[in-house]
């Protein structure tokens, strides 16, 4: 085509004469000349525009013959003629048009060609030629001096400026405030001063296209005289064209020629105007750190307010498409002034929702609001460039320690056993910034093997503790949620479900642990033993970031047992790895507690911004686990326990003095020994599988999970169980229950499975299973039990129109008002509903003859369902340490206001002057005083240098020249702020220049110029009664 269109054009060019005056078009240019050599500020000539065709050059002049280096011409690429030109009767020939492209590298100085041709008519000649390919290149004609452009042929060698001459671009500086609070950007031209009639346009170009004024829909134009060397753009000139790029235009002109004459325009620097994002993309990893995003205004807003906090400019989210895939630190943003550099900005923290679903890359925007209510108008309905967030697909790890326990981890996904006594860590992260670690404790199940009885999890300065642990054969336990450091919960949520037996601990990470527990009846069916199972979700945060039973979590199953040691275990070795993840006695965290780190403490909220309301939660968040949406009852309220400690004042861990039995360990442990199959009952391993197998295939959650693997990977612990037990029902809804965790966490993270309600993830009824397995009475039905006639509650496991049965009153039903509080009873009891009838009946008892009879009329209290075994009882305010040193009260409990359990016995006692039983007999201390109706221990003082003498008198004060009270917590019996915690309240109140000792003597006082005199004396500061 291209050959057949230049044979097209040559054989026009051949029909008529081109030297005729209507067969060539004239070319004016005379800077086409050789000589003249454009500067760095001048226009450059370039020949794109021309049409190919003949053409004569202005004054005769001809194409130069040699070599033109570049920046020649009027342009950067000159084009030169490759041969000499032809006679008149050569006629029409072949030439080519050079360029040196090169430059000084060129060998031939022709390294780009167009084919032309060339005609001489006598006085001149004629050329056709091509049009070029790019800027800026042009034909080079004829070797005058030729002025710069704007000027004229040299005349006399002279030169004369049509214009001033700029030599540099002009400069468009920063925006700047002037002394009355206007914004301006100054344009300066680069020009000397005192230089006779001289005069510069100053124009405004925004993205290219001319800035017109807001108000006369005019061109914004500035002319400059004399020495006047800065044009200014008043900012707000700029209503409207915020986002866009500014630049000044500058030409110049001789005042004394008039504006008509006058140099090209030269454009400045550019300045983006309005708000920038910086960066305006992210990419954002479930399992990575959050990104920062810089929000910046470019132009100063000057702030009139003397206040400094209300120089602040408010911006809007619209929010994200997919609110549910990234968290935002705000949806509103503030953007301060700063008073060094007067503009305003402000930062935004964005991170990928870790939100458990395997739903894939996005990407997507997040758009801002347009600006409709600041008090500049130049910012009205500014809308700010969105920022484009991707985020990158995660999955999260999932471990169940569950039975007696069976482990399935976090990569090995066939079951592996824990027969070991002890602490053991769970799950630890060796992510550095976010401290995180779960550790359980196992304890003899009765005849069986051992079983999880107690959980601690800590992430940051929360720790969260659930503890059934038997402590003594015979003592029924129920499970006890805590939280042991004292503080308030920092961002860390526990909830508990209707069936008040299973736990959930979220927390900031997303970390997750829903704690079940049970009771199991023993071999006999008579024992009542607690277990736990475990079901553990990890962030990606901590993918290959984790040790511990439950693997160390790199994908990787045959890497799975990383032990304590380092060495890398098997499964016929994994008594070794559970050996090698014990942790030495006294060191856990059940027994020490990490310290308060300010720097653990939660510093931004992460926000959901969607359509519909704002959701913030606390940090590290960025965590949406759509099980959480379904955890039922808030604990966070009802469980602000105190520190653990055996001084600590409160009504929370009544069962604090309970010792563990060794003996009792001992024994349990011989019996577990050397279990095999048959079992003593005659149960083969044949019939264990059948029975197991069975047993699964009837959980709540088989139908939707049948094709899995997780049958397979879970039987071999449910034949333990069997083999252990010498049940086929002991451990059975153990198995089911573990069937449905592991189908659930499968089920859970298919985002077709979940549903937003107001931007929160929430599971699908469907993918639940019936709690407890509606406890084998009942039938599972959409994820609801139907219970069994005679049965009732959410998992069918109380009997209706059987009484509830109290096993014990935590603390033996004794409570001490020296160290407790005494306003509330825990009561173990069994078969209970968490109903709105739910009550306790409390009797008062007289203790003063002995023994305890009855005082009062019996009163119905309202009861706090605290779990399937416990039911918090109000004891009414008593009169001890007010006149009577015990009283006593008899509880009993119902769920439906007709049936009530047994009574048992609660005992409030001053530990300083009376000693009581269980039954409610109570006895006289010897060593303490009875004075004025209030009881003291040996050597408490009473301000007036007396203190109390047993020896001398137990009814009165005993006058001592030798006591200067310094330690008025025991007489006044009001507790001061702890030193080393201040969340305390229960050490000693010093006065008369006294000091407290601190925490291994709270509650002393002494000299504060002789700290070693703490303890030192025994019969004025005697410890705590136990």
């Amino acid at each position: 085509m291209i050959l057949l269109s230049l044979a097209l054009g040559l054989t026009l060019a051949f029909a008529q004469d081109p030297c005729a005056p209507n067969n060539h078009k004239p070319i004016v240019e005379p800077h086409r000349s050789t000589q003249f050599q454009p500067e760095p500020t001048d226009h450059l000539l370039c020949d794109n525009g021309l049409q190919a065709g003949w053409y004569a050059f202005d004054n005769s002049d001809e194409m130069p013959t040699s070599c033109v280096t570049q920046f020649h011409c009027g342009t950067h690429f000159p084009l030169w003629m490759q041969g000499s030109h032809p006679s008149v009767a050569d006629g029409i020939v072949q030439r080519k048009a050079c360029s040196n492209v090169y430059g000084s590298s060129s060998n031939t100085c022709c390294d780009f060609s167009l084919d032309i041709q060339v005609k001489n008519c006598g006085t001149f000649y004629v050329y056709y030629l091509q049009t070029v390919p790019a800027c800026a290149m042009a034909y080079c004609a004829g070797n005058k001096k030729v002025c710069n452009v704007g000027g004229q042929l040299a005349v006399g060698g002279n030169c004369p400026d049509l214009y001033p001459k700029l030599t540099s671009m002009p400069q468009l500086q920063k925006p700047e405030v002037t002394a009355t609070k206007e914004v301006r950007f100054p344009c300066r031209i680069d020009y000397p001063i005192g230089q006779p009639d001289v005069a510069f346009i100053v124009t405004w170009m925004v993205d290219g296209h001319e800035l017109y004024d807001p108000v006369t829909k005019t061109p914004i134009k500035t002319v400059l005289t004399g020495d006047s060397r800065i044009a200014y753009l008043d900012a707000m000139k700029l209503q409207n064209n915020l986002g866009k790029e500014l630049k000044c235009n500058v030409s110049s002109f001789h005042p004394s020629k008039g504006e008509s004459i006058r140099s090209d325009s030269l454009s400045s620097n550019g300045y983006w105007c309005g708000i920038r994002i910086s960066p305006s993309r992210i990419n954002v990893d479930e399992g990575g750190p959050e990104q920062t995003v810089k929000v910046e205004s470019t132009i100063p807003i000057p702030c009139k307010s003397r206040f400094q906090d209300d120089c602040k400019l408010t911006v809007a989210l619209k929010g994200l498409t997919n609110p549910a895939d990234a968290s935002l630190s705000g949806c509103h943003l503030d953007l301060k002034l700063d008073n060094v550099t007067g503009m305003y900005s402000t930062f935004l923290k964005v991170k990928a929702t870790r939100d458990f679903l395997k739903d894939n890359n996005h990407s997507q925007e997040v758009a801002f609001q347009p600006i409709l209510d600041f008090t500049h108008p130049m910012w009205s309905n500014y809308s700010i460039t969105p920022i484009t967030i991707g985020t990158t697909d995660k999955e999260h790890g999932h471990c169940l320690p569950w039975g007696d326990p069976h482990f399935t981890g976090f990569d090995l996904k066939k079951n592996y056993n824990l027969y070991d006594i002890g602490d053991f860590t769970l799950y630890k992260s060796l992510n550095q910034k976010r401290p995180f670690e779960v550790q359980v404790r196992t304890w003899p199940c009765g005849s069986l093997h051992p079983c999880i009885c107690a959980v601690v999890a800590r992430e940051g300065n929360d720790v969260v503790e659930v503890d059934m642990c038997e402590k003594r054969a015979g003592v029924v336990e129920a499970p006890s949620v805590s939280y042991p450091t004292g503080h308030t919960l920092e961002g860390t949520t526990v909830g508990r479900d209707k069936t008040g037996k299973i736990f959930y601990i979220n927390f900031p990470s997303g970390a997750r642990l829903q704690v079940k527990t049970g009771i199991s009846k023993g071999r006999t069916g008579k024992e009542q033993l607690p277990y736990m199972n475990i079901d553990v979700q990890a962030p990606p945060d901590d993918f290959e970031a984790v040790e511990g039973m439950c693997g160390n979590w790199n994908g990787k199953d045959g890497e799975a047992l990383r032990g304590g040691d380092g060495q890398l275990y098997t499964p016929n070795t994994v008594s070794n790895f559970s050996q090698s993840w014990k942790i030495p006695t006294g060191t856990s965290m059940f027994y020490q507690l990490p310290k308060y780190e300010q720097h653990y403490a939660p510093k931004f909220e992460y926000c959901s911004c969607g359509q519909g309301p704002v959701d913030c939660t606390k940090v590290g968040n960025g965590a949406m686990n759509p099980n959480k949406a379904t955890d039922g009852s808030d604990l966070n309220d009802k469980n602000k326990h105190p520190k653990r400690s055996a001084r600590s004042y409160s009504d929370h861990y009544p069962d604090r003095d309970l010792t563990f039995d060794p003996k009792m360990v001992a024994r349990r442990l011989k019996r577990n020994a050397g279990a095999t199959f048959p079992t003593p009952s005659g149960i083969t391993e044949s019939q264990a599988r059948s029975h197991c197998r069975h047993n699964l295939m009837s959980a709540s959650l088989y139908s939707k999970c049948q094709h899995t693997t997780i049958m397979s990977d879970i039987i071999d612990g449910c034949i333990e169980d069997i083999k252990y037990s010498d049940s086929v029902e002991t451990f059975k809804l153990a198995a089911m229950n573990a069937f449905d965790s592991i189908c659930h966490n499968e089920l859970a993270q298919d985002p077709n499975n979940v549903h937003y309600v107001n931007g929160v993830a929430v599971l699908k009824p469907t993918v639940f299973g019936c709690p407890n397995q509606c406890s084998d009475n009942g039938n599972c039905v959409s994820g609801t039990c139907h219970c069994h006639h005679g049965y009732a509650s959410e998992d069918c496991s109380v009997q209706i129109g059987v009484a509830p049965k109290i096993h014990r009153i935590r603390g033996d039903g004794l409570c001490d008002i020296r160290s407790r509080p005494c306003k509330q009873a825990n009561v173990i009891v069994d078969n209970i509903l968490d109903s709105q009838t739910l009550s306790c009946r409390i009797t008062p008892l007289d203790l003063s003859t002995g023994r305890p009879v009855v005082s009062g009329a019996a009163v119905n209290y309202k009861g706090e369902y605290l779990s399937f075994l416990e039911v918090q009882c109000p004891i009414p305010e008593t009169t001890v340490m007010k006149g009577l040193s015990a009283q006593g009260f008899k509880i009993s409990v119902t769920s439906d206001g007709h049936r009530y359990s047994q009574e048992a016995l609660f005992i409030v006692a001053d530990g300083y002057c009376t000693k009581c039983t269980a039954a409610g007999v109570c006895t006289d201390n010897p060593n303490s005083c009875f004075i004025d109706g209030m009881c003291y221990r040996s050597g408490d003082q009473d301000g007036n240098g007396q203190v109390c003498d047993p020896s001398v008198s137990r009814v009165d004060w005993t006058a001592s020249r030798t006591v200067k009270e310094i330690d008025h917590y025991t007489a006044a019996f009001t507790g001061c702020r702890c030193p080393y915690n201040t969340n305390l309240y229960d050490c000693a109140c010093c006065q008369n220049g006294g000091c407290q000792c601190g925490e291994t003597q709270p509650n002393q006082c002494t000299d504060c110029n002789n700290r070693a005199l703490c303890g030192s004396n025994p019969a004025l500061f005697p410890p705590p009664s136990p």
